[in-house]
């Protein structure tokens, strides 16, 4: 039976992601949600695969494919489209493949046949690729599993994200500082009694808007509702015995935080809890100003992604900028074009999985 995409699975993955086998890990936890006897994950730069991590049943796999399969691999073709899961009749005919030299000289050795998989934009120029598979004489994968596959993909493209930018700056102190005030979303790094040890500008900006969360005296952290206090101590306490959760907490005017507990150092002498904390009113999708750098978009392009994001027709999005829906339409093929999505429900997926940095 597949492992629940619960939150303490999802809480490994970001876990994972401090790690210095990461993608290891990463793909052993794809492997259980999926309920598959194989998982891959590599990253792609520039069309160029730069990382292949392989669950261990076909860790054989990677010398000859780094070395010449990649160059025919009939599945590839799917990271030209980000953000939509594929099946690999999808990709190429199943007749076809049994008969392709890809196949009888590489996949069937491994069981791959009719694998699933997903690409995940994570930098300009940088794809990542999860792919999962199910060995010949069980249940082959098809599109019951896609949705499954899509939700697990919005967390792993977060974490690889997050992994990338921790193994770009090292241990380096000043750096790393930098880094985590780059993310949109609060972190907050404290030990077993509460005390915080790091937190980046986001929390700090959350702890200011009262959206819950308290720096005490001493540099405590505390839930800004007496009532939920002794439940965040007890999460963060869990976390930092190796045992990650969520909770949320209420702040003023309605104000929710969802709050993600990881365990980070477990078993070592100074363990501490990380958490990740969101209001759950945050922005769909990222700030107009980060589309720009990412795609390319002009302002216009920027603001009009976002406001389909936020669930607005062409029509309702075109009157609250006042231009005609021609010009908003147009715009959106150029957003199309500039991002290499097909259509509205790629776009949306591609901004839900790109990752919450600061503007």
């Amino acid at each position: 039976m597949p492992d629940p995409l619960s939150p303490e699975r999802i809480a490994a993955l970001y876990e994972a992601a401090g790690e210095p086998d990461a993608l290891r890990r990463m793909a052993a936890i794809v492997q259980s949600v999926m309920d598959t006897e194989t998982a891959g994950i590599w990253l792609v730069e520039e069309g160029r695969v730069c990382d292949l991590t392989v669950t261990d049943d076909i860790a054989a796999s990677t010398a000859p494919y780094l070395a010449y399969y990649h160059r025919i691999d009939p599945w590839s073709a799917a990271r030209r489209q980000p953000g939509r899961v594929f099946l690999g009749p999808e990709q190429v005919d199943e007749d076809r493949l049994l008969r392709s030299e890809f196949y009888n000289d590489f996949a069937r050795h491994y069981g791959m046949r009719r694998p699933m998989g997903l690409a995940m934009p994570l930098e300009p120029g940088i794809i990542g690729t999860v792919s999962v598979n199910r060995a010949a004489g069980s249940r082959l994968l098809d599109v019951a599993d896609k949705d499954r596959l899509a939700d697990l993909g919005l967390h792993l493209g977060a974490a690889l994200r997050l992994h990338r930018r921790f193994r770009a700056v090292g241990a380096r102190g000043g750096e790393a500082a930098d880094a985590l005030d780059a993310l949109a979303f609060g972190i907050v790094v404290c030990g077993p009694n509460g005390r915080v040890r790091r937190l980046n500008r986001a929390a700090e900006d959350l702890a200011r808007a009262g959206a819950g969360l308290v720096l005490g005296p001493r540099g405590a952290l505390a839930a800004a509702s007496p009532g939920e206090s002794a439940d965040l101590r007890a999460l963060v306490q869990g976390a930092a015995a190796g045992r990650p959760g969520a909770m949320r907490l209420r702040g003023k005017d309605g104000i929710r935080l969802s709050v993600l507990a990881t365990p980070l150092g477990a078993g070592r002498a100074a363990p501490c809890a990380l958490l990740t904390l969101r209001r759950d009113d945050a922005p769909a999708a990222p700030a107009p100003a980060l589309l720009q750098r990412l795609f390319g978009l002009t302002p216009a392009q920027a603001a009009l992604c976002g406001q389909l994001a936020a669930g607005l027709t062409f029509e309702e999005a075109a009157a609250a900028r006042g231009v005609a829906v021609s010009t908003a339409r147009t715009h959106f093929l150029g957003i199309l074009a500039r991002t290499g999505t097909q259509n509205l429900r790629d776009l949306l997926r591609l901004l839900g999985t790109l990752p919450p940095l600061a503007g």
